[in-house]
């Protein structure tokens, strides 16, 4: 996941730490959700430009609390601004516009498309950063992971059904790609040692924010936005504060003092809870073969993943 800016202070315990990044893993659940109620209740790239910069001003305060310095959250490496723009803030409209855009039923099967960044983590990293790999386990996670995608809008009773296609294939696209740009994000930090507090999401979620309303404004959207309501404020502020702003502070907790090697095997549960809240809100999404895709995908990222520490 991406790195925050904020520092972890030195009384997180390691218990604390750890349920932190549990909370972020559950906040995560909740993202595919968010982006779907968001969009159908206002235009997508409005809701998605104020839960964005929600999200942002979120980590802003959390560095303000912290007694970090403000200007560490936006003075950034070039080339972690220019790998962020596509890796974060086009990666981020790229999901909302296809889980907007998705029919009901494939909802579920665009989510997890998503949720192949692991796999593509461990085959960039072979690729980019001379990371041994053992060949089999590898192919093995891969073929996992796409066979879940493959089986997650299917009903099990018809297998046949398997080789039927979406009518729209364009919200597949865009979360196969955007998956794929998360992961070269994340590699490249990883190859050019940058620092944790330059991490830029903070940033890149503000640019995400200002590229979507000016995508709004441009389509004029913003003169026809629906009335405030309270759902709108709720899903606006859940989605910022939640899985955008404390679910990414909330793991570098994690990562820097918990329990890395509980959280890392937590964190392949996000897919498969992840598809059972679309279920349970989209119900048309609800086939027999979503959570056991959801599954198949969790394991293939955990035997990638395993491939690469042998």
């Amino acid at each position: 996941m991406a790195l925050t800016t904020t520092q972890t202070p030195a009384r997180i315990s390691r218990r604390t730490a750890t349920i932190a990044a549990i909370g972020s893993i559950i906040l995560w659940f909740w993202s595919g959700v968010c982006f779907r109620v968001g969009g159908q209740l206002m235009p997508p790239m409005i809701y998605l430009a104020c839960m964005t910069a929600v999200g942002s001003l979120t980590v802003f305060v959390l560095q303000a609390s912290s007694g970090k310095p403000l200007i560490a959250l936006i003075k950034l490496p070039p080339r972690v601004i220019v790998s962020g723009f596509f890796g974060v803030a086009v990666y981020t409209i790229m999901m909302q516009v296809a889980l907007s855009m998705a029919a009901e039923r494939d909802v579920g099967q665009v989510s997890l498309l998503n949720y192949l960044w692991p796999i593509w983590l461990v085959l960039l990293a072979f690729a980019m950063l001379s990371e041994k790999l053992d060949p089999p386990r590898t192919i093995i996670g891969a073929m996992l992971g796409f066979i879940g995608v493959a089986i997650a809008r299917m009903d099990l009773s018809h297998p046949e059904l398997l080789l039927n296609l979406p009518a729209d294939l364009t919200p597949h696209a865009l979360t196969f790609t955007g998956g794929f740009l998360w992961a070269l994000y994340c590699v490249l930090l990883r190859r050019w040692k940058i620092p944790e507090e330059n991490g830029g999401t903070a940033f890149h979620f503000a640019v995400c924010a200002a590229m979507a309303a000016a995508i709004a404004w441009s389509r004029g959207q913003w003169q026809s936005m629906p009335p405030v309501s309270g759902p709108i404020i709720f899903w606006i502020l859940f989605g910022g504060i939640g899985p955008v702003g404390l679910a990414y502070h909330w793991w570098e907790l994690g990562m820097k003092r918990g329990a890395v090697h509980l959280i890392s095997l937590l964190a392949y549960f996000i897919p498969i809870g992840s598809s059972v809240l679309i279920g349970l809100f989209f119900r048309q999404a609800l086939s027999s073969g979503l959570i056991v895709g959801a599954v198949l995908i969790a394991a293939g990222a955990w035997i990638a993943r395993d491939a690469q520490q042998q």
